[in-house]
């Protein structure tokens, strides 16, 4: 047959039918492809539906979060972004009753210079005064001081502010203190870049707690976790038979700071360094066990007031003998 000749079928031939399929394929890898796209499915659809919620129910619901999921909700999108950062205030203080009532009588919020009268903001920041806390408050290695131009710089907003910034750099290094590695040693008068981005970390979350309850929230809960696995790592020491902190798995678990009401070990002393923190199990600072009433009593209540007071009385004795002084001279 010619190589150009054409095939041509006859009319009992039938035509020929395609029946070829796309093989089905199946793997691990195209399992766990499908997973993924199914999870994220899910999750879509779940931001969806809350979009929908109106902002009264949203917030409602935040209310009942803990405050580092709170955070993470707002990273979401902008609106959820928005949400929260209008609220914050509202949300950060309703959990701060509802879970760490303890914990925010301990730890409260140094006052803001702002908030101080004009006569006690000129005392607190007399040139004499200021070189007198430059040197009895020189920065730790964990903490670094507040800024006076900021902060009420009485002792007892100084104790507050070295108090939260001690909170997050102790909840940093659990980890360590919980599989036994070693905090690393800084020589004295050495801060290198890592400890000083630490401590800066610490500062700006703590400013930012100044004016946001959100976060202040957040330090207390991030204090509460700490607390909760140095009660524990000390518990499993069976070497240590000091006085420990009573605590239930079921009471660790319900996140909030109710089982410190019981009565437990004192935890007056500053950790001035971090190797203070191996035996660390529950600082609490700013309250004191009263066996005659069977309770704590928190004894930060007050002291601003008067310490405020005992700076614009020195102010005044200081600035009357200066001008006495002067009188004599002429």
């Amino acid at each position: 047959m010619p190589r150009h000749a054409v095939l041509h079928l006859s009319e009992d031939d039938e035509p020929l039918e395609d029946k070829t399929a796309a093989l089905p394929l199946h793997s691990k890898r195209t399992d766990r492809q499908q997973k993924k796209q199914t999870k994220r499915a899910r999750k879509l659809d779940a931001v969806v539906n809350l979009v929908q919620l109106p902002t009264e129910l949203i917030l409602e619901c935040l209310k009942l979060l803990p405050p580092g999921d709170v955070l993470i909700f707002g990273a979401v999108n902008r609106r959820f972004r928005k949400l929260v950062a209008l609220n914050a205030n509202v949300i950060g203080d309703t959990i701060i009753r509802g879970r760490y009532p303890i914990l925010a009588q301990c730890f409260p919020l140094p006052k803001l210079l702002s908030q101080v009268d004009a006569t006690a903001r000129e005392a607190l920041m007399d040139e004499r005064r200021q070189r007198m806390l430059a040197i009895h408050h020189k920065p730790y290695q964990h903490v670094r001081p507040l800024d006076p131009y900021l902060v009420c710089s009485c002792i007892t907003c100084f104790m507050l502010w070295n108090n939260l910034c001690l909170a997050l750099d102790f909840a940093h290094w659990q980890d360590n203190l919980d599989t036994g590695n070693p905090l690393p040693i800084i020589p004295r008068g050495k801060s290198p870049e890592w400890n000083e981005e630490l401590v800066q970390r610490n500062v700006r979350i703590v400013r930012t707690a100044l004016h946001n309850s959100l976060w202040h929230a957040r330090i207390l809960e991030l204090h509460l976790t700490s607390t909760i696995r140095a009660i524990r790592r000390h518990a499993e020491n069976k070497g240590n038979k000091r006085k420990h902190v009573e605590m239930s798995d079921e009471e660790a678990e319900m996140g909030t700071d109710t089982f410190l009401t019981k009565p437990g070990p004192l935890s007056i002393e500053f950790p001035f360094n971090r190797d203070e923190y191996y035996m660390l199990e529950a600082y609490l600072p700013n309250r004191w066990w009263v066996k005659t009433q069977d309770k704590w009593v928190y004894t930060i209540a007050g002291k601003h007031e008067q310490d405020i007071e005992y700076v614009v009385r020195s102010a005044t004795r200081q600035h009357d003998s200066r001008n006495d002084s002067r009188y004599r001279e002429k």
